[in-house]
């Protein structure tokens, strides 16, 4: 396992190299598609693109120097048509088609053309540090922007992955059709529909349990399933894809599940990745490979990610999840029974704990302040509410604790009903200093909520009575001091999206 973990991890990490390229995926800033027979432009364009039949007429607006890109100027110096194999269609994997079936000439100093086959793709040209991609779906043309100075491809640090298991690893056979099956597909950009060629069927076994999935690609160039799984959603996107290689003489092939991948989608919204067939659906929870990325871009700019850790889930917190994502927060939520997902990339921890932790996994806690720690060592805001607080005083303590000494019995004194502390970096802020009621040499603040009137902490929970007891207690502490606890969530919004 040793070796195949240092394999993966190679993998990996050309993955990342890959999608950091300076005109990769990362870099997308926007599509625009040229619908109208009509010049169209929007503001900061180079200039203006008119859609006569199979070609695209680009003019440049005064003022604006532009040239061929690499790929324009190869595809310039081939014969029209020929191709070199490259796998652009549909926004498939890798990013960077070789070169694309195509046609480029320059018409004078201010105006040049292009024309692709559908489906296609091509950096077209260049305007200081953008690239303008020409593409085509369905018959549509677009224009694709690629900027090597993009915020989120400036920020991207990793893509999250679940730890490696073997047992996601197993065997399969492939069955090739007698010819492609070409099925109308969704995909990715609302509203467009694409042919997919189906190549054939991989049989394997999962769990005990027989899948049969369809395939795409080639069995000389390599296969790849796209397919849905009971995680998507959640902790991964809403589908993902999955490289097969190339079939043995007798259509054997490894079925590697952790090295399941992200299509472009799931980092930016100008994509338009091929959907699974009805068909590939995987009813388990896989999970394997590729998780939600934390980095996106969304229509409204880069996200600003946030990791809230729940070992309370039967308690509800004044719908502070919903009003954090209301507030343009990207808010991953992970509970109790799921893999904590790597802190890199993400803006914020929140840990959340009701009541006694004494049904929490030891390991779990270890895991959980030794993330904490990390998030303090490279200056990650942290709040922790309730007995999470007493996570954050230990994580506070250099590294002295051990997980198999690790104890939680007591909060800090005088916090009122609802326990807050935070790391320096949100208690020295100018939105919380005046909030802080005590500070710590180690730098972590504590903010009190005044009490209500006869209300006290929830009891320990000794049994499915007192646990619904203290559940019911806790949501009248929080109904309570739901203005306050509002006002906080606001403040932390907007010490996030100010230190981004």
């Amino acid at each position: 396992m040793e070796q195949y973990s240092a394999e993966w991890q190679a993998w990996h990490d050309a993955r990342i190299s890959d999608l950091a390229t300076p005109f990769g995926w990362l870099s997308v800033t926007g599509l625009t598609w040229l619908t109208s027979s009509q010049p169209v432009t929007w503001p900061e364009a180079p200039g203006t693109f008119t859609v006569d039949g199979d070609w695209v007429h680009f003019t440049l607006a005064d003022g604006v120097s532009a040239g061929p890109s690499k790929a324009a100027l190869e595809v310039m110096s081939r014969p029209a048509g020929e191709r070199s194999g490259g796998d652009a269609a549909h926004d498939s994997i890798p990013a960077r088609a070789s070169h694309p079936s195509a046609e480029v000439r320059v018409d004078s100093s201010e105006s040049m053309s292009a024309r692709l086959d559908d489906g296609e793709s091509l950096n077209w040209f260049v305007v200081d540090h953008i690239t303008y991609e020409l593409l085509r779906r369905d018959g549509n043309y677009g224009i694709r922007r690629r900027d090597s100075k993009a915020p989120l491809l400036q920020r991207f640090i990793d893509i999250p992955a679940f730890p490696l298991k073997q047992d996601w690893i197993v065997s399969g056979v492939f069955t090739p059709y007698p010819g492609p099956e070409q099925r109308r597909i969704a995909t990715a950009c609302p509203g467009l529909e694409l042919d997919e060629q189906l190549t054939g069927e991989v049989r394997f076994t999962l769990c005990d349990v027989e899948y049969v999935l369809k395939t795409s690609g080639s069995p000389d160039k390599g296969l790849h399933i796209n397919f849905h799984d009971y995680t998507n959603g959640r902790t991964t996107a809403t589908w993902r894809r999955l490289n097969l290689g190339l079939p043995d003489a007798q259509g054997h092939v490894i079925i590697d599940f952790n090295r399941t991948i992200n299509y472009p989608f799931a980092f930016i919204p100008h994509a338009t990745c091929p959907a699974p067939v009805p068909e590939n659906v995987l009813p388990v929870e896989l999970q394997a490979g590729e998780r939600l990325p934390t980095q996106t871009l969304s229509d409204s700019g880069i996200n600003t990610p946030v990791l809230f850790i729940d070992l309370s889930p039967e308690i509800e917190i004044g719908g502070v999840i919903d009003l954090w994502t209301e507030l343009g927060l990207d808010v991953t939520l992970v509970n109790r029974d799921e893999p904590l997902p790597p802190l890199p990339g993400f803006a914020a921890l929140v840990v959340f704990c009701w009541g006694c932790t004494s049904d929490i996994r030891t390991e779990l806690i270890a895991e959980i302040v030794e993330m904490v720690s990390d998030a303090m060592a490279t200056r990650i805001p942290v709040v922790a509410v309730g007995t999470a607080t007493t996570m954050l005083a230990a994580a506070s303590l250099d590294g002295s604790l051990t997980a198999g000494r690790i104890t939680f019995e007591k909060t800090a004194d005088s916090l009122g009903p609802i326990p807050l502390a935070v790391t320096d970096t949100v208690a020295e802020d100018r939105l919380f200093r005046n909030n802080i009621s005590r500070l710590d040499p180690d730098g972590v603040g504590y903010i009190v909520i005044d009490r209500a009137e006869g209300e006290e902490l929830p009891a320990g929970l000794n049994g499915d009575a007192d646990r619904e007891e203290a559940r019911r207690e806790a949501q009248r502490t929080f109904g309570a001091h739901e203005v306050a606890w509002r006002d906080l969530a606001e403040r932390f919004a907007r010490l996030l999206h100010t230190t981004m």
